[in-house]
């Protein structure tokens, strides 16, 4: 397994509650909406961990358009929490993983991530559907279904 391809796995895995390899540490927020219980962090995500932002005072309330019920707050990154991120990011890019890798591996990893979204995609949909407004039904058939059927 290649390092994005574990990332991939620990975050999906982790963020459901399940079990082996490293933990990623964080408070989740668990609703229970259309009879479906879903979890996801509220921080930022910053060289393979979740933390908060430099300034923990500045949060931003992700409102649900369809009602106006705030469904939680997340951390607001900092200019410094944004550089952060960049430098880790290009990090990774240009000396982790990913550049050493050949295009069919990195084409593996890819589908797998589109197979993983394809196993939770009433999931995703549902907290699109609560984020955007949209009809659960929208959200499955056009914002994620359409983005698993893009070919490139």
């Amino acid at each position: 397994a290649t390092t994005f391809d574990e990332f991939t796995k620990l975050v999906v895995t982790k963020s459901r509650g399940g079990s082996g390899g490293p933990k990623l540490v964080f408070t989740p927020i668990q609703l229970n909406v259309n009879k479906r219980d879903i979890t996801f962090a509220n921080q930022l995500f910053i060289n393979n961990e979740f933390v908060d932002a430099s300034d923990t005072s500045r949060v931003l309330r992700t409102i649900n358009p369809n009602d106006e019920s705030v469904i939680c707050s997340v951390q607001s990154a900092t200019k410094g929490d944004v550089d952060r991120a960049v430098k880790a990011a290009n990090d990774a890019f240009e000396s982790g993983e990913w550049p050493l890798m050949n295009a069919r591996d990195r084409g593996k990893l890819m589908f797998r991530l589109a197979d993983l979204m394809e196993q939770h995609k009433e999931e995703l949909a549902t907290i699109e559907s609560i984020d955007s407004g949209a009809v659960y039904t929208l959200a499955i058939k056009t914002h994620i279904g359409l983005t698993l059927d893009l070919k490139i």
